[in-house]
């Protein structure tokens, strides 16, 4: 019996505790720093994709933005106590950001287009975009610093007491093609390169949401 009790009472401080945790992550977990402000400039587009930035800033900004005691400041801001850095970045070629997948018979899809006389050849089902995020919170960095952490050797510098963390997030995602089939082939391909376009932007606009709750793990993991 006095061993049930114990039990429970075990159970209820392991509870009590566990929630104390989850209302803690809504005060400025960056406090332990020093670090009440954050200065956020747009992100740096050193990818192949083009107008991603505002999306990734934007997303990264209304994560942050969401904790009690910690102002988030656009653009850069001297009298912030820190300044959060982003780079977006791909391999230089396009072939290596976006890989096809799950190959089909092109034959079976558009008929119409290609004829019965052409020999089999295949188009992708899937299109894997592939992106990272280097990804920076220092504390009142100089010009040469910020330059330095924004070059080509800037993830090779280590944290410090200054540097709060210096990381290059992967980030991954997928999307499946649309395939025309249609014997007015210039209106097809028009309509199948809106509709893969839009479906990209999608894609894109996930992984800016993956980069901010990753962004969001760095700061509260950062110890």
């Amino acid at each position: 019996m006095v061993y049930k009790i114990m039990l429970r009472y075990i159970l209820f401080f392991f509870l009590i505790s566990c929630s104390g945790y989850r209302l803690a992550q809504q005060d400025n977990p960056l406090a332990q720093y020093g670090i009440n402000s954050v200065s956020l400039p747009m992100f740096f587009n050193y990818s192949n994709q083009t107008d991603i930035a505002g999306q990734f800033t934007k997303e990264t900004y209304k994560l942050l933005s969401g904790y009690r005691g910690l102002k988030i400041k656009n653009g850069y801001q001297e009298s912030a106590d820190a300044i959060l850095i982003g780079i977006i970045k791909t391999p230089e070629k396009i072939s290596y950001t976006t890989q096809p997948n799950n190959l089909r018979v092109a034959q079976n899809r558009a008929a119409n287009a290609i004829g019965s006389k052409r020999q089999n050849f295949y188009i992708p089902g899937t299109i894997i975009i592939s992106l990272s995020l280097h990804i920076i919170l220092i504390k009142k960095p100089t010009e040469q610093e910020l330059m330095l952490l924004k070059s080509g050797i800037g993830d090779q510098i280590k944290a410090s007491s200054r540097i709060i963390f210096n990381e290059i997030v992967p980030l991954q995602g997928q999307y499946a093609r649309e395939v025309f089939d249609n014997s007015a082939i210039s209106d097809a391909v028009s309509v199948t390169a809106t509709q893969n376009a839009g479906i990209q932007r999608k894609v894109i606009r996930n992984l800016s949401e993956q980069a901010a709750t990753s962004v969001r793990d760095l700061i509260l993991y950062a110890f």
